[in-house]
């Protein structure tokens, strides 16, 4: 059972698109590797599971401009209804939208992308994430991840520090932030194309913050 939901329902509630309506860093860099690749070349549909997929940007977005087929998950209801409200009619019939735990999905995916996700989830959510990429990504699919570095300036020491799990802290919501080596060790099962830090100002609904995530991007072995 993923993280309690509620904190998230009042943030939705209270910030509405608390980060405005452009796509993530994370599904921009999806678009550049999708449109430049050949590995699905031709393909009509892409069918691509969107983990965390909040009020939906990341999906629309994808979906808009890939030929793609997305199912989004997320475990707060206010954002997958937040997410249900907007979605372009030219888009609706190629968009699922689910309030759903990921670790019960068992259909297979071209692409699986998990945008500011791992950084909220508990280890043993962490390694629920895994084991569904591992069980749902198809041989000759594509994951791509974003969360938080350790070198994060936003996150870094704020809050108090979790006992017996490292880097982590909680400021009315959990945050974990994360080595090279740690995703290097949690993602050792596939054959890591990419692992690199991006600074960004991300938006939020009264100002910006300033960020480094992690972006990896990688296959089943």
């Amino acid at each position: 059972m993923l993280t309690n939901s509620v904190p998230w329902n009042k943030t939705y509630s209270s910030d509405k698109r608390i980060w405005g309506d452009q796509p993530s860093e994370l599904a921009l860099y999806v678009y550049n590797y999708l449109k430049q690749s050949t590995r699905f070349k031709g393909q009509t549909d892409i069918f691509t599971l969107d983990m965390g997929c909040g009020y939906g940007r990341d999906a629309f977005f994808l979906a808009n401009n890939l030929p793609c087929h997305i199912l989004g998950l997320d475990n707060s209801e206010t954002a997958i209804e937040m997410a249900r409200e907007s979605i372009p009619k030219e888009i609706e019939k190629r968009v699922e939208l689910l309030c759903y735990d990921f670790s019960h999905v068992s259909d297979k995916y071209d692409v699986i992308l998990a945008s500011g996700l791992y950084q909220f989830l508990l280890p043993e959510e962490r390694a629920q994430l895994r084991e569904t990429v591992k069980r749902c990504l198809k041989y000759e699919g594509v994951f791509f991840l974003s969360t938080l570095s350790i070198r994060d300036p936003h996150h870094l020491g704020k809050g108090t520090p979790i006992e017996g799990d490292e880097n982590s802290f909680t400021d009315g919501k959990y945050h974990h932030l994360c080595t090279r080596e740690e995703l290097e060790k949690d993602f050792d099962f596939l054959k890591i194309y990419a692992l690199f830090e991006r600074e960004f100002n991300e938006p939020h609904a009264a100002n910006s913050h300033q960020h480094v995530y992690w972006m990896l991007m990688g296959s089943l072995k």
